[in-house]
């Protein structure tokens, strides 16, 4: 039997909301739905960048590297 590494998550900050879906093994994320895709789309690039901070907490929380600054449950 295979163990999924890929998780759902939904990220919450003070001002921006996110669905994000990690692989954990591959390290990789798609963003499938945020708040301030628009203002990315038009000012920063066609993708989110690895230092947005909805990114961030993702890799924070998946990795466990260290406490996200985002509130953040799986789906």
């Amino acid at each position: 039997m295979m163990v999924s590494e890929t998780i759902k998550l939904s990220v919450s900050l003070k001002n921006t909301r996110a669905l994000v879906v990690f692989d954990k093994k591959a390290k990789s994320y798609k963003i499938v739905d945020c708040s301030k895709r628009s203002f990315c789309r038009i000012y920063l690039s066609k993708n989110c960048p690895p230092y947005c901070e909805i990114v961030v907490a993702v890799k924070d929380y998946a990795l466990k590297r260290r406490t996200p600054k985002a509130e953040i449950s799986e789906l």
